[in-house]
């Protein structure tokens, strides 16, 4: 068993017994260290030695004093334990015996990171599903701490008898998991006589900080239903069987070299389309697909780092509830962002065939997809999907000698027929979008346009560097978009982009609001002195 082997990574189970014993014999080589009766006895456990103190995973229960009057204690006690584990790089398990009183635990849990000066949306908890079974659980385990275990092809036998689930609620939504009187149906439980205590000292273990977690547990299976092959079993074909919302508008921004700023023309391109349609008296929605799986930016800009795409994908159904559970808000920018899983490692569990069904899904839930994407424009995921799926293409550069020369292999590759090993991206979808643009550094327009091989520049976003960096320091991406020189062009990009809806025109802030964004000397808008120029041809020509 994996907890026989000293070398395995170390693994305290502070949840009921049967949880401690599923673990035990579910075949992964993990160091399952003995149960513990409550979180003081925890604590004195690794303050004695007699349980490993470079333990890498926790595994919490939000009942284990059910029915005692100890339990109320126990569970701030947990809530307390699971965030310091979390802080200090613990993966932590939290088995979610009571779904009726989840929203009073993550209070619990919020109030504790806020007073050891975290933020609860920053720690990765594991949410168990025990009333969907053994399997479901050790499932959950899986993506946060397969780095860490080896978990076996498959489980044994047994793993079924020793956590069934809770019978007929295991196959509804959790929240009906209540019986006829209200109550949870919970394990038979031992009456636990601890008293919880404070904890005590404990150094933060040696630990590799594992970020993507299960947060969410795994849902009941949907009923069976006729699969479409070009899908994936887990795409919502109810959702996809949906026409694209009227209008809809899939962007995909790209580059092929990194430090040009597509992130950030990402995330501002779709926050002003939000704001302005919004203006205008016709408000669109709009999200922010970050499909850059490897070094994903987004979440950095806004602040928020989970959940990410990982977590829908391992949900056994990729319907709009869960999609928008997944979706994170970015703060005064009014769209919604699906981020990019936080270890490159698990790049390729969220691959082409996932993302396309994504992709597709939202076009049904949102007027505008942008899809910000990796500088590696011929790997699958962009290739295939990222730039066949949009129906405009921003490629960003700026006004280095080396990004165009890039930019001009790259639309080489991108433009050019398959049948001569290109990749057939129509020309009419693309244009160019010269970023951090000042003028009289060597560059004009006319080297710009010659190397963009006859694609339009649709958009000229000026150089503001501090203001620019400093927003992103602060994750006050918002305070961009009131900018008197990054406000106007990134509506004149929108409205490049957005032709047939509309925007409103962007309207200046007072002087002394604009004193406070930290303006750096004003520079030119373009790359020729000429603003027109980079909106007369209108984009994509089409």
């Amino acid at each position: 068993m994996g907890d026989s082997a000293s070398a395995s990574t170390g693994l305290i189970v502070v949840a009921e017994e049967l949880l401690h014993d599923l673990l035990r014999a579910s075949g992964v080589s993990w160091d399952v260290q003995p149960c513990q009766p409550s979180v003081a006895a925890m604590w004195q456990g690794l303050s004695s030695g007699a349980l490993n103190q470079r333990s890498r995973i926790l595994v919490f229960s939000d009942s284990l004093m059910a029915d005692v009057s100890t339990d109320q204690a126990e569970r701030q006690q947990t809530a307390r334990a699971a965030v310091a584990m979390a802080k200090a790089g613990a993966v932590v398990a939290i088995a979610q015996w009571r779904p009726d009183r989840w929203p009073e635990f993550e209070a619990m849990l919020a109030a504790e990171a806020a007073s050891q000066e975290a933020v609860v949306e920053d720690l990765p908890f594991v949410i168990l599903p025990v009333h969907e079974g053994g399997r479901a659980v050790l499932e959950a385990l899986r993506p946060s701490c397969e780095s860490l275990a080896t978990f076996p092809v498959a489980y044994p036998d047994d793993i079924a008898a020793l956590l069934p689930g809770a019978g007929p609620a295991a196959t509804t939504d959790q929240a009906s998991l209540a019986d006829a009187d209200g109550e949870n149906q919970l394990p038979v439980l031992p009456p636990m006589t601890a008293t919880p205590a404070a904890a005590p000292p404990l150094a933060a273990p040696s630990i590799t900080i594992t970020s993507d977690a299960a947060a969410d547990a795994k849902e009941a299976e949907p009923e069976p239903s006729p699969r479409d092959p070009e899908y994936p079993p887990n795409a919502s074909l109810e959702l996809l069987d949906q026409p694209k919302r009227p209008g809809q508008l899939t962007i995909t921004v790209t580059s092929s070299k990194g430090g040009s700023g597509k992130s950030t023309v990402s995330i501002l391109l779709a926050a002003t389309i939000a704001h302005q349609s919004a203006a205008a008296g016709r408000p669109l929605s709009v999200c922010v697909l970050d499909l850059d799986t490897r070094d994903g930016q987004i979440a950095s800009l806004i602040g928020k780092f989970m959940p990410t795409a990982l977590n829908l994908r391992i949900q056994p159904v990729w319907d709009e509830d869960r999609i928008r559970r997944t979706m994170v808000s970015a703060s005064g920018l009014d769209v919604d962002t699906m981020l990019a899983p936080i270890r490159p490692r698990t790049a390729d569990t969220v691959g082409p065939e996932f993302y396309r069904t994504l992709v597709r899904s939202l076009q049904r839930m949102y007027d505008v997809v942008i899809m910000d994407t990796s500088v590696q424009y011929l790997e699958p995921l962009i290739a295939e999907v990222a730039l066949v799926e949009a129906d405009e293409v921003l490629f960003v550069t700026t006004l280095a000698a080396t990004a165009i020369q890039g930019m001009a292999r790259a639309l080489r590759e991108i433009t050019a027929p398959i049948d001569e090993s290109g990749l057939g991206i129509p020309r009419d979808k693309v244009g160019i979008v010269v970023n951090q643009s000042v003028a009289n550094v060597g560059m004009d327009r006319e080297q710009v346009l010659a190397a963009g091989l006859g694609v339009p520049v649709v958009g000229v976003i000026p150089l503001a560097t501090r203001d620019v960096l400093t927003a992103t320091n602060l994750n006050n991406m918002a305070a961009l978009l009131t900018h008197p020189l990054l406000g106007p062009s990134y509506t004149d990009l929108a409205k490049a982009c957005l032709r047939g809806h509309e925007i409103a025109d962007w309207t200046p802030v007072s002087e002394s609001a604009a004193d406070s964004v930290g303006l750096e000397e004003k520079v030119s808008a373009t790359t020729s002195g000429d603003p027109e120029a980079g909106r007369r041809r209108g984009l994509f020509r089409r």
